[in-house]
């Protein structure tokens, strides 16, 4: 992604590399201390750069990592894209795996307890 972002204009030396990193989270955690270390306290503007279909959730794991930072996303061909997307919706799903199953709890247990309450009324218990 550093090639393509200097092949669209940002100079090399404006580009950070962090080569460590196995994982999208751990990118953005490695890549922290490759900031910090570079500027030492001073302020900084970040880019980084990913799949455009891989934006947003990496873009939830810098904020995780504590960068401030914006993405831009490189283009996806198009025969790809439907798997791609799936992908980063299950891969969102599981990270908040505990909020979904909440959420689905709550529905179900509404559900339940709307169905007992009408055949209640209808057999007028």
């Amino acid at each position: 992604m550093r090639d393509y972002a200097v092949a669209h204009g940002i100079p090399e030396s404006d580009t950070l590399l962090e080569d460590q990193s196995k994982t999208t989270l751990e990118n953005m955690r490695f890549s922290r201390k490759v900031i910090d270390s570079r500027q030492q306290g001073r302020p900084y503007q970040a880019m980084f750069c990913t799949n455009n279909y891989h934006l947003l959730r990496a873009g939830v794991f810098a904020r995780m990592a504590g960068i401030d930072a914006n993405g831009i996303g490189a283009k996806t061909r198009l025969y790809f894209l439907p798997n791609a997307t799936i992908r980063e919706y299950i891969a969102f799903m599981v990270m908040n795996k505990r909020r979904h199953i909440i959420v689905m709890g709550l529905a179900l247990a509404y559900t339940i307890i709307t169905l007992i309450l009408g055949a209640m009324h209808i057999l007028k218990f």
